[in-house]
C-alpha cells in the first residue's frame, strides 16, 4: 500500500509538472494590435515562436481573441496555429484596462505569469502616479487575488524621449515597492536599442508607437530574456502546447 500511495503521488506531481503555464498579456493596442492593413500581430506572435522553440508548454489566456479589425488575421507558429487569448485593449488607458480586468479576471483560468504594456496613452496626463502607477498597483493586486504567486512583468513604454522619461523611474519603483519572494514585480526595458522614429533606417515602429514585425521581435525577445530565469522548460517539445 505504501509503494501504491508512494507512486500515485509521482504520477500527480509528474501531471502537475505537465502543465501548460498560463501566460496573461494585459495591455492596449501594443499588445491587441490587429489592423488589417499592416502587420500587426504584436508582440505575442513571436514570443510564442520563442517559448515554442525553448520548450516551454505554454497557454495564452485572456477574453479576448481578436485584433482591432475582425478582418485582421495572425499567420500560424511554425507550422502550429496562434493562440490568439488576450486582454489588450486598443486606445485604453490604464484606469480602462483596470476597470475591465475588474470583470473579465475572475472568469479566466488562473495566471502564473501575467505580462502588462499599458501607459501609453496616459503619456499627456498631469499626474502619472494617478493614471499609471495607481492603477498598475491595482491591477497587481487583482491578479496576486488570483494566484498569490503570480509573476508579474511590467513593460518600459518604448519611448525614448518626453513623458517616458517621467515615467520610467515612477514605474521602475512601484515594482520595487511591490515584488516579493512569491510574487516577484519586475521591469522590463523595451525602449533599449529601439527606435521609435518610423522615417529613420531601422525602424522599430509603424507610426512611433505601434511596433513593426522587427519591433514585434525585439519585444518579443525583451520579455522572453525577463521571464527566462523564472521559466519552466520541457524536455521534450512534443508536450508543448498546439
Amino acid at each position: 500500500m505504501k509503494r501504491l500511495l508512494v507512486l500515485a503521488f509521482f504520477f500527480i506531481a509528474s501531471l502537475n509538472a505537465a502543465e501548460p503555464l498560463r501566460i496573461l498579456c494585459i495591455g492596449d493596442s501594443i499588445t491587441q494590435g490587429g489592423k488589417k492593413d499592416r502587420d500587426e500581430w504584436t508582440y505575442r506572435l513571436p514570443l510564442q515562436e520563442i517559448l515554442r522553440e525553448a520548450g516551454v508548454s505554454f497557454d495564452f489566456i485572456g477574453s479576448r481573441q481578436q485584433g482591432l479589425q475582425a478582418e485582421a488575421k495572425w499567420p500560424a507558429v511554425k507550422g502550429q496555429s496562434f493562440d490568439p487569448d488576450h486582454e489588450g485593449y486598443y486606445g485604453a488607458k490604464t484606469a480602462s484596462v483596470r476597470d475591465k480586468l475588474k470583470l473579465t479576471l475572475p472568469a479566466l483560468a488562473v495566471p502564473d505569469i501575467a505580462l502588462i504594456h499599458l501607459g501609453t496613452n496616459d503619456q499627456k496626463s498631469d499626474d502619472h502616479v494617478a493614471t499609471i502607477v495607481k492603477p498598475l498597483e491595482d491591477i497587481v493586486a487583482m491578479l496576486r487575488a488570483k494566484n498569490p504567486k503570480v509573476r508579474v512583468f511590467i513593460g518600459h513604454l518604448s519611448f525614448n524621449g518626453g513623458a517616458a522619461l517621467e515615467i520610467r523611474p515612477l514605474v521602475e519603483d512601484m515594482a520595487h515597492r511591490l515584488s516579493t519572494a512569491d510574487s516577484p514585480v519586475l521591469t522590463v526595458h523595451h525602449y533599449r536599442d529601439w527606435k521609435e522614429n518610423p522615417k529613420t533606417e531601422g525602424s522599430d515602429t509603424f507610426d512611433w508607437a505601434h511596433p513593426n514585425p522587427q519591433g514585434q521581435r525585439k519585444m518579443a525577445a525583451a520579455w522572453f530574456a525577463a521571464m527566462k530565469p523564472l521559466l519552466p522548460t520541457t524536455k521534450n517539445k512534443s508536450q508543448q502546447n498546439p
